[in-house]
């Protein structure tokens, strides 16, 4: 393995059910230098642990995140639609009432940081970009400035994010719809905006793009990998950082 910087997808979010404090255990255990979430703001002011708008995909539970209060959300099962394993388990409450317990919690920012940052770095990505103050503001609580970076496609997050608290380091996210981005008008944006870190969708990075960005002195990352060869070649070409669904295959690169 070389010198990069293996970061767990959602938690190792290929064997556990992703953004779960159950994925981002397994990834520890695993040994990541990064874990990455997604966040979203609630109803009632919480920032929560999870990737899509709704809680339609991955719980058992219907709806628009920021509609719902945190208790609301906490009643959610957010490991059955994974795997039978990490679904509710019934209990009994008494002679005649059997009630349905999650296993699985879609998790807090707190409980996400209080997880992941002794062990490894939490990389957060800020889905809903309302919520910039209220992630700085419980990052600050919870003593964590050193032990984050903040990441997102939303331009106008990263500006508030630097204006807020330049020191958190902030990463541009670049999808698939960005497929004919030039290097040098990355890193003009990225100066602009004050981040010294791109973190890119794998297939658009090139050998002569990767070259492009790391002469200029950004860091580069890469998202999301989970064949062996094309991490392989992310690593040859000098990407520094390279995010999988599946970490447990970093060890094999």
């Amino acid at each position: 393995m070389g010198s990069w910087i293996r970061i767990a997808h959602r938690g190792a979010s290929g064997s556990a059910p992703e953004n779960t404090v159950s994925a981002f255990k397994k990834a520890l255990e695993i040994g990541v230098d990064a874990v990455e979430l997604d966040l979203h703001g609630t109803k009632d002011g919480e920032i929560v642990a999870i990737h899509d708008a709704t809680l339609n995909r991955t719980t058992n539970l219907s709806g628009l995140v920021r509609e719902k209060t945190v208790a609301a959300i906490k009643m959610a099962d957010a490991g059955g639609w994974f795997h039978p394993d990490f679904g509710g388990e019934q209990i009994q409450v008494d002679a005649t009432t059997v009630r349905t317990v999650a296993r699985e919690l879609v998790p807090t920012l707190a409980e996400a940081l209080e997880c992941i940052s002794g062990d490894a770095i939490a990389v957060l990505e800020i889905k809903d970009p309302t919520i910039s103050e209220a992630v700085v503001r419980k990052i600050r609580n919870m003593n964590a400035l050193d032990r984050v970076v903040i990441i997102s496609f939303h331009i106008p997050v990263l500006r508030e994010i630097r204006g807020l608290e330049p020191r958190i380091p902030t990463g541009w996210l670049i999808g698939n719809h960005n497929n004919s981005v030039s290097p040098t008008h990355v890193c003009q944006q990225l100066g602009e905006l004050g981040c010294n870190l791109l973190n890119v969708y794998h297939e658009l990075i090139t050998t002569e793009f990767a070259y492009e960005i790391r002469r200029r002195g950004i860091a580069l990352w890469c998202w999301t990998v989970d064949d062996l060869d094309r991490m392989r070649k992310m690593e040859r070409i000098g990407v520094q950082g390279i995010t999988s669904n599946y970490p447990e295959r970093f060890v094999r690169v």
